[in-house]
């Protein structure tokens, strides 16, 4: 069975970036492995529920677990590294190694450079997946990160830019692209994607998938997912493989 390994760094980073993607692989019969890096205990809730740094962690564990379902992965794993702070920590080059070992993974995904908006959580990941998988020798799966429209993801940057240093590291300029290798057709899994992000219910203000981001960022990213290739070009194994995995969905 194809298996399909994602990297994020926080629940609901795999409902936006690569939920579709994700629901596509799974209708076709793959299996599809999510490790969440840290359980997002820093992020602010409007459930009207606790919000001591505990309480937000097991809400945002189970919010995951419910996104896994709607998606068809498999219950996700957390390492439990500290939410905000993954810049500062030594890096899990050994565990991510292990896991492309354990798992065998023929499609790995994380967020790209730019970190969607540039938070350092989601860029110092990156980092951490593309040196181990550059020093794979035997098996080296396809690694894509998700491309955003240039600019799109601007009024979350904004959010953002106090963690961001002086001047902002990545720089506004960075944040999107209107460039990628791969677009990947999601309109058929729509309804798994939005069940997504909506299982992140702590996260949404009054509840709604449409409230994660700032007015029309999600309603963009629903029909098409679009791929930065990390060999750095398009890839005609990785083209087919996309394409069947879209077909596929289609006819089912």
């Amino acid at each position: 069975m194809p298996t399909l390994l994602a990297f994020i760094p926080h629940p609901d980073d795999e409902s936006y970036s690569f939920g579709g993607l994700l629901a596509l692989a799974s209708q076709a019969g793959w299996e599809c492995f999510i490790e969440s890096a840290s359980y997002g205990e820093k992020g602010k809730r409007h459930d009207a529920r606790g919000t001591r740094p505990n309480e937000v962690a097991e809400a945002r564990e189970a919010e995951l677990e419910a996104s896994c379902r709607a998606l068809g992965a498999q219950p996700p794993r957390f390492w439990g590294l500290p939410d905000g702070e993954l810049r500062l920590h030594r890096g899990e080059h050994a565990r991510i190694a292990g896991l492309f070992q354990e798992l065998q993974p023929d499609l790995v995904l994380t967020l790209g450079a730019d970190g969607a908006y540039g938070h350092p959580d989601h860029t110092a990941l990156h980092r951490w997946v593309v040196n181990q998988w550059q020093v794979l020798v035997e098996r080296r799966p396809p690694l894509l990160f998700p491309v955003f429209p240039k600019g799109l993801f601007l009024p979350q940057w904004e959010k953002c830019r106090h963690m961001l240093g002086d001047p902002p590291d990545p720089p506004a300029a960075a944040i999107g692209s209107d460039e990628c290798h791969y677009e990947v057709p999601t309109a058929a899994v729509r309804d798994a994607k939005l069940a997504s992000i909506a299982a992140h219910k702590s996260q949404l203000p009054g509840g709604n998938p449409e409230a994660i981001f700032p007015p029309g960022i999600v309603s963009r990213l629903l029909d098409v997912e679009r791929f930065e290739d990390a060999c750095g070009r398009s890839q005609p194994a990785v083209v087919d493989l996309l394409a069947q995995l879209s077909n596929a969905t289609g006819r089912n």
